[in-house]
């Protein structure tokens, strides 16, 4: 494949027999001033800069009558003014005639997307009247032939779709070829770096050939596929030259080697220019009262401890005080795990996990710090019902909080299907196993306590057993049964039976509660019609 043609070039072979092809020297390309009529090499145009300059402004800027027809043919397409505004900044439509050129491009796009699509895509990507839509469905449809999410990609870098597909696919073969990915591991590659399509092989080997040097491993070792693939996405939309000086920089500045480098790249410090992690870890130092060795420590151990301004963080974290921990341990969460700074405490879901973890579980604020984890996991879909089925399961005792047994790691460090497995075997129970319908079952009950029963955490905790009963069959019966005598009788407290209302059998607690004279009896009948009326349930 030829990229241009007055370059000399090497060609490798990669699987399937295909080549890549990348020029060993730099082509002479020329220069085409519009309206002046001449070209020459870029290196060999002889004018001063600023006589070329007022040229160039003076030929691509004068108003005339094709301008004119250029700006209003969008509109006559369905293309909003603002959106044609933005277009227009690139303008080699202007010159484009527009009967020949222009006309027949927007109408091949106005038939294949529509103007409402058309206008979006055109806000992300203005030079795709430059290609046909068959042009680009050749890109898509190729990308989709070799395992690539193409309409992932189409989305994200729309622009990918606009390239020659000769361009696209060199950029590929030489991903390839330099990583000596297999054909399975390649969509891979491009899910997780389609900006990378954007750009020429050359651009793009450098990118990878520079993070090898950063890392001082070889460019086809398996620690070198890990990095990539933990990279941001926009790796390679960002200069080489640039991300070595600033991966080499944070490692001379905060030291830690090797291993330093690596966490820089993987945590994205090529995106901070120098002086931004110069000054932000200065600020870290003073609010913190850390040593330079400390601060530096700490730094070449989590690169993203610079993320963010320190004082933005310092907003966030100081609401953890709230809960009880010190000033200490909310920095010692942070420099641990530093995407926690993002978090907003005082949100509903946040304040519920807080004070399920400090009340429900009995969590020091030290243990917590220790996992500050559970600070980014799911109360509703992970902490709470897979505590609860270690309780369920007496894999945690209620006499020995969850915090000082090591099923604390569970609640955050296993997948859903290796928690199942691993403890379904324990459970006290055939029937009672981990999987989806346990999960949903008591997320019903937890919002039937919270919202219908009105409990306090202090309330749940001191009789457990409500979040283990059945819903419909138990819980929702006898809770309503005792707002019934609540209200038939001056004295009578519902909330003050929660232990029978969770531990009498049917029997037992027919026995105790049931009042012929008020009408009021607890039978079959009367948990069925509760039953009827939980329709807003799902079992």
């Amino acid at each position: 494949m030829v990229l241009h043609p007055h370059a000399s070039h090497l060609q490798a072979k990669v699987p399937h027999g295909r080549t890549w092809t990348l020029p060993t020297s730099v082509p002479k390309q020329t220069t085409h001033l519009p309206g002046l009529g001449w070209q020459q090499p870029h290196m060999l145009v002889r004018c001063s800069r600023p006589y070329r300059l007022t040229r160039v402004l003076a030929a691509i800027s004068s108003p005339d009558a094709n301008t004119g027809a250029a700006t209003a043919e969008f509109p006559r397409a369905g293309i909003p003014e603002e959106v044609t505004s933005e277009v227009l900044k690139y303008q080699p439509y202007l010159r484009w005639d527009v009967q020949s050129k222009l006309r027949p491009a927007l109408a091949l796009w106005v038939k294949q997307l529509g103007s409402q699509q058309l206008s979006a895509r055109l806000l992300k990507q203005p030079k795709m009247l430059v290609r046909t839509p068959e042009e680009c469905n050749g890109v898509y449809l190729w990308l989709a032939s070799i395992g690539a999410d193409a309409e992932r990609i189409q989305q994200q870098v729309p622009q990918v779709m606009a390239r020659p597909l000769d361009q696209v696919q060199s950029t590929v073969w030489a991903v390839q070829h330099i990583l000596q990915l297999t054909d399975n591991q390649l969509p891979t590659f491009l899910k997780r770096h389609a900006f990378g399509l954007r750009y020429t092989p050359e651009r793009v080997g450098q990118t990878i050939h520079t993070v090898a040097e950063l890392l001082e491993v070889p460019v086809t070792s398996q620690d070198m596929h890990e990095v990539i693939m933990c990279c941001g996405r926009h790796l390679f939309q960002h200069d080489p030259a640039k991300v070595s000086q600033r991966i080499s920089f944070f490692c001379d500045e905060f030291g830690g080697g090797q291993p330093a480098a690596k966490r820089g790249v993987t945590q994205r410090m090529y995106q901070m220019p120098p002086e931004t992690m110069r000054a932000r870890a200065d600020e870290l130092r003073e609010m913190l009262g850390w040593t330079e060795d400390e601060l530096n420590h700490r730094v070449a151990a989590c690169p993203s401890i610079l993320s963010q301004k320190p004082s933005t963080k310092l907003k966030n974290i100081q609401k953890l005080q709230a809960y009880g921990f010190s000033s200490a341990q909310t920095w010692d969460v942070y420099a641990s795990f530093p995407t926690v700074a993002g978090y907003d405490f005082d949100s509903a879901g946040n304040v519920e996990k807080l004070t399920y973890l400090r009340q429900m579980l009995q969590l020091s604020p030290a243990e917590i710090a220790s996992k500050p984890r559970l600070l980014a996991t799911s109360f509703e879909r992970t902490i709470g019902p897979r505590s609860e089925f270690l309780y369920a399961c007496k894999g945690i005792s209620p006499d020995t909080p969850l915090g000082l047994s090591r099923s604390l790691s569970y609640l955050t460090s296993l997948p859903d299907a290796k928690f199942a497995s691993h403890f379904n075997d324990l459970s006290a129970s055939p029937q009672l196993k981990y999987d989806d319908v346990f999960k949903q079952h008591w997320q019903q009950r937890w919002s039937f306590l919270i919202l219908d029963m009105g409990l306090s955490y202090d309330d749940i905790a001191a009789c457990r057993r409500l979040l283990q009963i059945s819903l419909p069959n138990t819980l929702a019966p006898r809770w309503h049964f005792l707002v019934l005598l609540e209200v038939s009788r001056t004295e009578f407290k519902a909330a003050d039976h929660l232990i029978a209302l969770a531990t009498l059998s049917d029997e037992h607690f027919a026995q105790a509660f049931s009042s012929a004279s008020m009408g009021l009896v607890y039978d079959q009948n009367f948990m069925h019609r509760v039953r009827g009326n939980l329709c807003r349930f799902c079992y």
